[in-house]
């Protein structure tokens, strides 16, 4: 889902600023079902990342600057899981009973970090305009 909703995003943020562009044109586009499309928007709203305009003419559009939406936002909207394995996240529950004595585990953890660094330092302006981080 993550990878569709930053695709769809980026389609969002390449029109100009403020744009009203319906939601069937971005799935056209983009080579997207509507109705997937639809479900990603909703929770990217819900998230505060897009908003809306109903009505004849209605569709979404960024109503911020793209430079301030984070590639890590957008999955975190969509509730997208950043690690390789569930026991990079801090409790142990939802690991292997060896969790706790695992000498992996903390470089599971180390890579995670690493990725959750880059997702939040990466912004769809940056995307669009290939800039990059160090």
């Amino acid at each position: 889902m993550a990878t569709y909703a930053v695709q769809a995003m980026l389609d969002l943020a390449s029109q100009p600023e403020g744009q009203v562009v319906a939601l069937r044109k971005i799935a056209d586009r983009q080579g997207i079902k509507a109705k997937y499309l639809e479900r990603i928007f909703l929770k990217l709203h819900r998230a505060g990342i897009i908003a809306s305009k109903k009505g004849p003419g209605g569709g979404y559009y960024i109503d911020r600057p793209i430079k301030s939406i984070k590639i890590g936002d957008i999955m975190d909207a969509v509730g997208e899981f950043r690690g390789l394995v569930r026991c990079q996240i801090a409790d142990s529950e939802n690991c292997c009973s060896r969790a706790d004595d695992c000498s992996i585990r903390p470089y599971w953890k180390r890579m995670k970090d690493t990725i959750d660094e880059f997702l939040n330092s990466s912004t769809l302006y940056d995307i669009i305009h290939q800039k990059r981080k160090p």
